[in-house]
């Protein structure tokens, strides 16, 4: 069952605020982008990833590059399987590195789940997380005492695990809650037919 909030403290006023949130249909759905910069420590660890995947994809061509008098005749299998793994490690830490801190909601009523994304620079979306309908347990707005802003979020089943939508003020995250809502129920009382769907 959905839970939803209701309360609405000072209206026009809030409603007057930039929204810091987009909201844009597909004929899926739609995709919500929170407007929300990255935090620091993605930040600091895409730097460090960018980092130490140059030093590592340095390392594998000067493996390969070196000449091979510098090698004894039994040293040239070690010496392609560190060129290798030095190859995996630099391709995994630059793929990190360049994945993005753009992050998106990409709500999928076509097949009745919800998506994590993350797009880089180019825009290319990396999913990271995926949940099914059903699996949402409730639909609500968390207020933070200590500034005005509010959060919408999604709660994964009946656990403390939580996924973060938009930010913004709560008069203007009501209209997104309700739509989300709605679109969960619509799920409810089709009886469960979009995990029925995806597992067929």
């Amino acid at each position: 069952m959905t839970n939803i909030n209701v309360a609405v403290p000072g209206g026009a006023q809030h409603l007057a605020r930039p929204s810091t949130f987009s909201v844009e249909d597909t004929y899926w759905g739609y995709v919500v982008r929170s407007g929300r910069g990255p935090s620091l420590s993605v930040v600091m660890s895409q730097i460090a990833s960018f980092f130490f995947g140059a030093c590592f994809l340095t390392a594998c061509f000067g493996i390969l590059l070196m000449p091979s008098i510098a090698f004894d005749g039994g040293t040239g299998a070690f010496r392609v399987g560190a060129a290798t793994l030095f190859g995996a490690v630099a391709f995994y830490l630059l793929w990190f590195a360049s994945r993005g801190t753009r992050p998106e909601l990409h709500v999928d009523n076509a097949v009745g789940e919800i998506r994590e994304v993350i797009c880089n620079r180019a825009g290319k979306p990396t999913t990271v997380g995926c949940y099914g309908f059903d699996t949402i347990g409730g639909v609500f707005i968390e207020t933070d005492p200590e500034s005005s802003l509010s959060t919408l979020v999604l709660r994964y089943r009946n656990t403390v695990q939580t996924v973060a939508v938009a930010e913004g003020t709560e008069a203007q995250l009501i209209g997104l809650r309700d739509q989300l809502a709605r679109d969960l129920m619509v799920c409810t009382a089709a009886g469960g037919s979009f995990s029925q769907a995806r597992a067929a």
